[in-house]
């Protein structure tokens, strides 16, 4: 249904680097940087990219969020870990969460500009 992703960014080069090392885990890495834009994805593919926005432009709006599917609790582990280590902020650890449903595991996290990043898998 959803082909790529793109989000805006106040500090390009730090979110250049920041999602280098969070979506490593999740076998992707940065294909095409040309300062205007930043993909990443795989030879294939180019499911994510970051654009620079102007300081007084917003980045992100109230209740958005962006949901990225892990193959692994392990997968799902590793870049919540990376992110927190490139200074994201956590809104909740890697975890089963059964409220939602019973085979859901994930982690949340705030990425430098404030987007409320998702991973999560249904793998056990």
């Amino acid at each position: 249904m959803i082909d790529h992703v793109s989000l805006g960014t106040h500090h390009y080069a730090k979110a250049v680097a920041f999602y280098q090392q969070v979506l490593k885990p999740l076998g992707l890495e940065l294909v095409r940087d040309t300062g205007a834009e930043a993909a990443f994805g795989s030879a294939a593919q180019w499911p994510f990219f970051l654009y620079p926005v102007a300081e007084e432009e917003p980045v992100t709006a109230k209740g958005t969020h962006l949901a990225m599917a892990a193959p692994s609790r392990a997968a799902v582990a590793a870049v919540h870990a990376a992110a927190l280590a490139t200074g994201a902020q956590d809104i909740f650890t890697p975890r089963l969460r059964p409220d939602i449903s019973s085979t859901y595991f994930g982690a949340m996290f705030l990425d430098l500009d404030g987007h409320r990043i998702e991973v999560t898998t249904n793998a056990a």
